[in-house]
């Protein structure tokens, strides 16, 4: 038996792959795992959906990343069902220069948002207008005083 062959360490997994694939690796891994995480918790929320009660800050803390996509919504809303045209939005809103390309791309993004995170969409398409989706009138609707009083 030779001393040489007893002292020998064996390599590491990043000196053997290289540090920066193992590291790329690794961060591969953990995106993978937060994607699976993000899925279970959307099916926790579809399933328990009717337990839970989602109030306008709630929402609007989602959905509106500024000023402008929360003027937004408001006209949807005050559009009612039958929705609202994007070149009417943009004309109603013209404190911010938007255009109708920009008020659909909000729109998108806003809806790209929620469904991220539980599964919903904020405004659905009824031809060429937009309207808010039957179940954001029904969150939007409620504050958080109006919850707490009806969990009593």
């Amino acid at each position: 038996m030779t001393v040489g062959a007893d002292t020998k360490e064996k390599r590491k997994i990043w000196m053997k792959k290289g540090s920066y694939k193992y590291l790329l690796q690794l961060l591969h891994g953990l995106k993978r795992e937060i994607r699976e995480l993000r899925k279970t918790q959307r099916y926790m929320i579809q399933g328990l959906e009717h337990e839970f009660l989602f109030d306008t800050e709630y929402i609007f803390e989602i959905v509106c990343k500024d000023e402008v996509d929360e003027a937004i919504i408001d006209e949807l809303r005050s559009a009612g069902e039958a929705g609202s045209l994007p070149r009417d939005v943009a004309n109603e809103l013209k404190r911010y220069k938007l255009n109708p390309w920009n008020v659909t791309q909000r729109i998108r993004r806003m809806n790209k948002r929620l469904d991220r995170h539980i599964d919903k969409k904020v405004a659905e398409k009824r031809g060429l207008r937009w309207a808010l989706t039957n179940w954001t009138h029904e969150n939007l609707g409620t504050t958080k005083e109006e919850i707490q009083k009806s969990s009593i």
